[in-house]
């Protein structure tokens, strides 16, 4: 049965440099959701040096394009704060000047507040997309040791959690949250439940068109960023311990940090535990060689350290591991533990280097056992964790949210 179309006019703001890239918003939006019928508008943050606004066609719809300064350091980062908000004005005339029936802005706070206001003087649905608990992070970062500049980034953590939880979600007409652990910790701040929907990251369904590849013996890989909130020095020191009784292993990190010293660090532990020989950084690769390289591991793993920052997170990762056939060590983590438990796809274990290097062992010891828990996690993505399988149900949801009048026109 085709699936009904959506009809409306959105305009969405995605904040952050190149999220615009991540499949939440690639497939499910600018491809599921539009071939249903819904015209999108984007306002977009660029990851490169760029001017501070332009237009253009992303993806076959109009796009405002929030550039980046070159300057780096702290006058870079003042100079791309004033960029972001120029483009929350740019932004907020757009939703008053535009026929849109729904505004929607994703991980931004002062636009956010503007586009509460522009939407009730437009009559149109406003809609609010909380993919991460930036507002916490921003605290943390500032309590650890992170930040730029410690004390603007604890007071900038603060008022945007206020934004967020005293303004901005309370007066929309719904909200969608990342996991279903971050919708109760969002009601737990006096979020209505009702407002709220879970969804859960997916995958393209073309990934499991690819064929299972040919695994490479005792190798254990990481796909993703390489921030030192992640903690992954854990991974490197399971790799020490892995090696007592499969010399042959190696772990390949995919990915980078966000700053050189991101890497850096891990590449520092590596030398200081004597595994240089043993570790590969390969940085950034394009998605489809990131995906080659993963295929072809005989272990992946999916490190979260467990933080109320991280633990309302729903990793990509994990899904696309699944969706390559590998098997998969997570550690205990509420969406990570859920999947594992209803999948059977791999280990989930407690944090710390000697659980996962027991985890990996097991799963290097018996490669026709973990070929089977691959194969299990592949057939679960296929059944809950695809993107035409999550359009359906955001469409729905859309579809409650736009007055009659419009699907009938």
């Amino acid at each position: 049965m085709a699936e009904p179309a959506l009809r409306g006019r959105m305009l969405y703001l995605v904040g952050g440099p190149g999220n615009a890239e991540r499949v939440d918003v690639s497939d499910l939006f600018a491809s599921r959701l539009a071939s249903l019928g819904l015209q999108i508008d984007y306002v977009i943050f660029d990851r490169h040096p760029s001017p501070a606004w332009r237009k253009t066609i992303w993806r076959g719809a109009t796009a405002y394009v929030v550039g980046r300064s070159r300057r780096t350091g702290l006058t870079g980062a003042v100079i791309n704060k004033l960029y972001e908000f120029a483009a929350d004005l740019r932004t907020f005339w757009i939703s008053l000047k535009g026929s849109y029936d729904i505004i929607q802005i994703r991980d931004k706070f002062v636009v956010g507040v503007l586009c509460v206001f522009s939407a009730k003087l437009r009559r149109s649905r406003f809609v609010y997309w909380l993919s991460y608990p930036y507002a916490e992070g921003r605290v943390l970062d500032a309590k650890e040791g992170r930040a730029l500049v410690p004390w603007l980034s604890l007071v900038g953590g603060k008022v945007a959690g206020w934004l967020l939880y005293r303004v901005i979600m309370p007066q929309a007409d719904h909200n969608f949250v990342q996991s279903e652990q971050m919708l109760l910790e969002v009601a737990a701040k006096g979020i209505p439940v009702e407002s709220m929907s879970a969804v859960p990251m997916a995958v393209s369904d073309e990934l499991l068109l690819k064929p299972i590849a040919r695994v490479e013996a005792d190798t254990i890989l990481y796909l993703g960023t390489l921030l030192r909130v992640r903690r992954l020095e854990v991974l490197i020191e399971a790799l020490g311990i892995v090696k007592q009784t499969h010399p042959a292993a190696r772990l390949i990190f995919v990915g980078d940090g966000e700053t050189p010293q991101d890497r850096l660090f891990l590449e520092q532990v590596t030398e200081k535990l004597g595994l240089s020989d043993a570790v590969e950084f390969t940085g950034m690769l394009p998605m489809s060689k990131a995906h080659d390289r993963a295929a072809a591991a005989a272990v992946c793993v999916s490190p979260f350290f467990p933080t109320p920052v991280l633990r309302t997170t729903s990793p990509t990762k994990l899904s696309e591991y699944m969706a390559l056939g590998r098997p998969v060590v997570v550690n205990s983590h509420p969406e990570q533990s859920l999947v594992i438990e209803a999948s059977g796809a791999g280990f989930c274990v407690d944090w710390s280097a000697a659980e996962f290097a027991d985890a990996i062992s097991r799963l290097l010891s018996d490669p026709e056992a973990a070929d089977r828990m691959g194969a299990l996690g592949r057939e679960y993505v296929r059944a809950h964790r695809t993107y035409p399988v999550i359009a359906r149900q955001v469409a729905e949801r859309y579809r409650k949210l736009l007055p009659p009048d419009v699907h009938a026109s």
